[in-house]
């Protein structure tokens, strides 16, 4: 009697988790079939212009599609399944990847999708693994300055060079000068401690945000998705040299903004404010300066040269060729390495509110002459400090703790959402 009782539930408990197992399927069903029904009415997404900017023939600047209608209904259909098979994922290309990232976001947006968290999920950390592993990717560089083109704050990678190819055609039909680089993701050659490669790389230039494949199938992402910032690398040596990546984003922001031959609405505003942005970042920082000394110095805790009453410092002069003399500056080791200096001259520390104080008879400063190239004459650094003594006067007594880059980014941020926002309402008209 006892054998057979432990046997009828056993029984029972399999039936019972069978039955359970059909009403969990059966549940599924529903809520997909729920699914097609909100979307019966919406097509598969398509390509998209590569941005909002009118431009003339601006169809006939539009990638062609990359994902056949064919493969777009078999592809499109897994979104409706709870569970998507990583291997059917692991399968597509990178244009079909991002389609169905595309499609998912798209059709739960109008109706929710079962599982969608974690479909999402695993599509987009595939994505991510493979900019991550990927030995090259194609970039867009803005040949005006010679860094990588950043449109709305991103930059724009690509898997393949064919599309970066078509992307720089149209960015140049609005009168871009963008060429494609073929970037290594890891530096072989590195001969520094740890890794080092193109997102490191982008770690120094001040660049977060990027955009995959644009002009095709596109996906956002952030730098910091794929590698930490290297003071964050395991065993790392800190070294007391400046990294003023907040500054370097800016530069290369308002010079590819500024040399862009064209003209819109609120163009002066967004110019002005990233401008400034700029501006107010350089008076907060510090910079490499090649100096010689004669005397005794010091090196404090976070590698700022402390120079004795006795001490003489000598600065390098850059010449022009109508012979005026400028002071030379450096953001990022990076930057001052390029200049190939010599051993007798070394790079001192200094605050920008110490160097203008060296500046002296010399025409003013120039900041990665090898680089962003900016060039603040005497006369503009004397109406800048005028104009940040306001500012910050002006702080003190409305916004109390806030400071001048937050604010500068915040009036940037401000200038360009609202012209690109007007810029696609007149798009859409």
């Amino acid at each position: 009697m006892g054998t057979f009782s432990i046997f009828g539930n056993k029984k029972k408990e399999e039936e019972e988790a069978k039955d359970l197992e059909q009403v969990k399927l059966e549940q599924k069903e529903r809520a997909a079939e729920e699914a097609r029904k909100a979307h019966q009415d919406m097509p598969w997404p398509v390509i998209g212009r590569i941005n909002p900017i009118n431009i003339k023939d601006a169809e006939e600047g539009m990638i062609d599609e990359t994902v056949s209608a064919d493969r777009k209904d078999e592809i499109g259909a897994m979104i409706y399944e709870e569970d998507i098979d990583p291997e059917f994922i692991k399968a597509l290309n990178g244009q079909e990847l991002i389609f169905l990232l595309t499609a998912l976001e798209a059709f739960n947006k109008k109706a929710p999708l079962p599982g969608f968290e974690k479909n999402h999920r695993l599509i987009y950390n595939e994505v991510l693994h493979r900019v991550r592993n990927a030995e090259y990717l194609y970039v867009l560089y803005d040949q005006t300055i010679g860094f990588p083109f950043v449109e709305q704050g991103y930059a724009n990678v690509y898997f393949e060079k064919e599309l970066a190819d078509k992307a720089a055609e149209i960015f140049n039909k609005q009168f871009r000068k963008l060429a494609v680089r073929k970037c290594q993701i890891e530096d072989p050659n590195y001969k520094g401690g740890g890794k080092f490669g193109f997102f490191d790389y982008l770690y120094y230039i001040g660049i977060e945000n990027l955009i995959l494949d644009n002009g095709a199938y596109r996906v956002r992402f952030k730098k910091s998705e794929i590698v930490a910032a290297p003071g964050e690398w395991g065993g790392a040596e800190s070294k007391p040299e400046p990294v003023n990546s907040a500054l370097n984003f800016a530069m290369i922001d308002f010079l590819e903004e500024v040399r862009w031959p064209v003209k819109y609405e609120k163009r002066d505003q967004i110019l002005k404010a990233k401008e400034m942005r700029m501006l107010s970042l350089i008076r907060g920082a510090q910079f490499l300066v090649p100096t010689q000394h004669e005397g005794p110095t010091e090196t404090d805790e976070n590698g700022r040269i402390r120079i004795g009453k006795d001490t003489k410092l000598k600065f390098m002069v850059l010449k022009t060729p109508d012979d005026k003399q400028f002071l030379p500056i450096y953001s990022d080791p990076f930057e001052f390495a390029k200049q190939g200096m010599t051993k007798d001259w070394n790079g001192g520390m200094f605050r920008y509110q110490d160097i203008i104080r060296f500046i002296q008879d010399r025409e003013g400063i120039v900041i990665n002459p090898l680089g962003e190239n900016v060039v603040l004459t005497k006369d503009r650094i004397m109406a800048l400090e005028v104009a940040g003594k306001q500012a910050e006067a002006m702080r003190a007594k409305n916004q109390a703790g806030k400071a001048a880059a937050a604010s500068a980014n915040d009036a940037v941020s401000a200038a360009v959402s609202q012209a690109m926002k007007e810029m696609r309402k007149e798009d859409n008209q």
